[in-house]
């Protein structure tokens, strides 16, 4: 048997060294500390001498560990299990996991070092056969999984029967002449799950129906996935009934169909797998539930356990699969309806419509989609038009020089607020703010501050948020990486917190330097246009002490600190794979969110594309950061008033009910970046988006992309400015300069530009 003294000698330290490590008496250096748990791992040892008797246990502790406090499935299983067992004298241990595979593996080492007699488990990683094999199935722990069957380990698993179920439900509404169904689930990973969508399947080809692949939508199983799912993915005005494979679920659903006017089961059909219960009013009226009982399904998963404990010798594997009641009964289901009518347009309505232009941003899509709720409650339509952002302005401008402008409302990006009120492009609407004081109130003053120009109001904020360093906190933890780390470098592995450091860890992770790497470059750049390519060297010459220009507005380029910040970038181009200005900020993202970074720095606003699509993937976690040198840039869209509109108060009806709470929870849901104060204070959104708490802390120390101004003074548009700082990164790369002589000659083309707008003032002025 494994003992603390061979640990200690794999890892090269003391016996002492190891007990402290294990027992936190003691803080350990965490290279030291990655060198024990590689030890710990490599050679299978349990911390805790009573391990030497584990085989043949004689301990009363039984460890079950949950995915999340709030699935209530989840929950009454629990309280199934526990019943039984606290009435067979056996003290329970419970974890939860928040789906998470990391903490999950944590937990149930947990409990094997505290020498439980064994586990109930419902898994987030049944595809980690390593793990359940060298921490289970090696030291012949008894275990029962529950609803989530993992992937080639020999172990008892209940569960209902999923597949049968939702064959039954979609059979029957085959049978009333459904024929649009969407089946919104839970991963395909999950066995559970994947059995759901099969019996959904085989009812289609049994009545030999063709079915939709598309309408098949998966989910993290939260109520918030499943409703951003329906608003983004499915087109709920052609599809005549929606089936959810938990309550959870139907949650999301039902909310997505309510803000979008729809009914149920006037408009819809909705049936959801549920709880049998004796009291029916906890339910959402119209809403189908079937009927099965997790608190029986966690009874016997517990009895089960607890035999497999009692006979280890002449136990064998079991599995116990429940039927849901409502498979042996007809549903009350209504004949669906004749024709879908689609969701009216304009035309349909008395009010004018309100015609608004936007960037082309996640955020803007967000705001699409909810838009119908505002018509619904107003009638007021609404009418999107979608720009790339470094088409934009120029839209503005030609609308605004139209005799008939197309526009009511005009989205802008915050460097441009200076120019937009100079040229009469925005209207000046504090009265209107100063008048609606809820306003002000529920949005954070550093977006407000976004909106303000010589103390007047030109809009309302509609996205705040800012940069923020992503990376792969997995990578980071593992002890094998942190080792060689520390061997190559003679520091720890941690998030940079300078621009030096971000590039040590870049070369690090890129493979051309370290063939180890488990990643193919340690990071990316995005510069395919200067709108995106500024903001990669601002946050550098920021953070290196440079700026474009001093107090006197005179031109401060060519500087020892701005030709840090380039060679900076310069280096970091060499852990990339990618030309920077041949790259997007999206394809930055998805070499991230594919595995093939280790490092990104990008906007707030991809949080929760990143997160997902990682977990997705399956391929680790991300971690969330400060930006290297804390000189992040502060993202920033308004919203403002056409100045010669005439559905002024349709707009101002519009601002109301985007800065309303609810609204901004459903636009941070659905990917958006609200700048209400309300969803950075809910706890269940910030379990879901932990990089929010970030975000606000950032508001602190976020900088602003604006350029130098004077009283009555012309504006010089944010475009020009970026294009000159954009050029010296292009002369190096593109023209071969040297740092000096590229800094050189975007000295000069800025102080030309400053002087053709006036800056900065004659000698005697300053």
């Amino acid at each position: 048997m494994v003992t603390l003294k061979d640990v200690a000698k794999d890892a090269g330290v003391s016996i002492a060294t190891v007990s402290c490590c294990l027992s936190g008496t003691r803080q350990v250096k965490p290279e030291t500390k990655a060198r024990i748990m590689e030890s710990i791992e490599k050679l299978k040892y349990i911390p805790n001498a009573s391990a030497r008797n584990l085989k043949i246990s004689t301990s009363n502790r039984i460890g079950i560990v949950l995915t999340d406090i709030n699935n209530l499935y989840h929950a009454e299983i629990f309280k199934g299990a526990s019943d039984y067992l606290q009435r067979q004298d056996y003290t329970i241990h419970v974890a939860f996991s928040n789906s998470a595979p990391v903490i999950e593996q944590e937990k149930i080492n947990e409990f094997i070092s505290q020498n439980v007699s064994g586990l109930l488990i419902i898994t987030s990683q049944p595809h980690n056969t390593r793990f359940f094999q060298n921490c289970i199935q090696s030291y012949s722990i008894p275990t029962v999984f529950v609803e989530r069957r993992p992937e080639n380990i020999d172990s008892s698993f209940a569960c209902f029967d999923n597949y049968r179920t939702t064959y039954f439900l979609t059979e029957q509404l085959l049978q009333k002449h459904y024929r649009r169904i969407a089946l919104v689930t839970g991963p395909e990973h999950y066995s559970s799950e994947k059995d759901c969508s099969d019996g959904y399947e085989m009812a289609f080809q049994n009545y030999n129906i063709p079915f939709d692949p598309s309408l098949i939508q998966r989910t993290n199983m939260s109520k918030e996935d499943a409703f951003k799912v329906v608003l983004n993915n499915l087109d709920p005005d052609t599809i005549e009934a929606i089936i959810t494979t938990s309550e959870n679920i139907a949650d999301g659903v039902l909310e997505a169909l309510t803000i979008l006017g729809l009914e149920v089961p006037g408009d819809i059909q909705l049936l959801t797998f549920g709880e049998e219960c004796w009291n029916q009013s906890f339910r959402h009226p119209g809403v189908i539930h079937t009927c099965r009982n997790a608190f029986t399904l966690g009874s016997e998963a517990a009895g089960l356990l607890i035999r497999h404990i009692q006979s280890p010798a002449f136990f064998e594997e079991k599995n116990i699969t429940f039927t849901d009641k409502v498979v042996h009964s007809s549903l009350p289901l209504l004949l669906p309806p004749a024709t879908k009518a689609p969701f009216q347009l304009a035309a349909d309505y008395e009010a004018p419509p309100l015609r608004i232009l936007m960037a082309d941003i996640a955020t803007s899509h967000s705001i699409k989609l909810l838009s119908r709720a505002f018509t619904h409650q107003t009638g007021i339509p609404v009418e999107i038009d979608f720009a790339p952002q470094a088409a934009l302005l120029s839209r503005i401008v030609k609308d605004m020089e139209k005799a008939y402008h197309d526009y009511d409302i005009y989205m802008y990006d915050i460097p441009w607020l200076q120019y937009m009120v100079q040229n009469r492009l925005v209207s000046d609407i504090s009265l209107f703010i100063r008048e609606n004081p809820e306003l002000m109130d529920s949005v954070f003053p550093e977006n407000w501050e976004n909106c303000q120009h010589d103390g007047h109001y030109y809009g309302i904020p509609i996205v705040g948020g800012s940069q923020i360093l992503f990376y792969r906190q997995d990578l980071f933890e593992d002890p094998a990486i942190i080792r060689e780390f520390q061997k190559q470098y003679q520091i720890s592995l941690r998030p940079p917190r300078t621009w030096t450091e971000f590039n040590g860890i870049a070369q690090f992770f890129t493979k051309k330097y370290n063939p180890a790497s488990p990643t193919l470059y340690g990071t990316s750049l995005a510069g395919i246009v200067d709108e995106e390519l500024a903001p990669e060297i601002l946050i550098r010459l920021w953070a290196y002490g440079g700026s474009i220009w001093d107090k006197y507005n005179r031109v401060s380029l060519n500087t020892p600190e701005i030709a840090k910040s380039f060679n900076s970038i310069l280096k970091t181009l060499d852990y990339t794979g990618r030309d920077p200005f041949q790259t997007s900020i999206s394809q930055t993202v998805e070499d991230f969110s594919s595995g093939k970074t280790a490092m990104l720095v990008t906007y707030s606003e991809y949080a929760s594309e990143i997160s997902t699509s990682i977990s997705n993937n399956t391929i680790g976690r991300v971690g969330y950061e400060s930006l290297p040198g804390r000189t992040p840039i502060s993202v920033g869209w308004n919203l403002g008033i056409n100045p010669y509109t005439g559905n002024t108060d349709a707009a101002y009806a519009y601002f109301k009910w985007i800065c309303r709470s609810d609204i901004s929870f459903y636009m941070t849901i659905v990917d958006g970046q609200s700048p209400v104060m309300a969803p950075y204070q809910s706890h269940e959104i910030l379990k879901l988006y932990p990089w929010m708490e970030l975000t606000e802390k950032s508001f602190n120390y976020c900088r602003k992309r604006i350029g130098p101004y004077r009283p009555n003074s012309l504006v010089i548009p944010e475009n020009k400015l970026e294009r000159i700082l954009c050029s010296i990164l292009k002369n190096v790369l593109q023209k071969n300069m040297s740092v000096s002589e590229a800094l050189a000659l975007g000295q000069t083309e800025m102080e030309l530009l400053f002087k053709s707008y006036g800056y900065p003032k004659p000698l005697h002025f300053i």
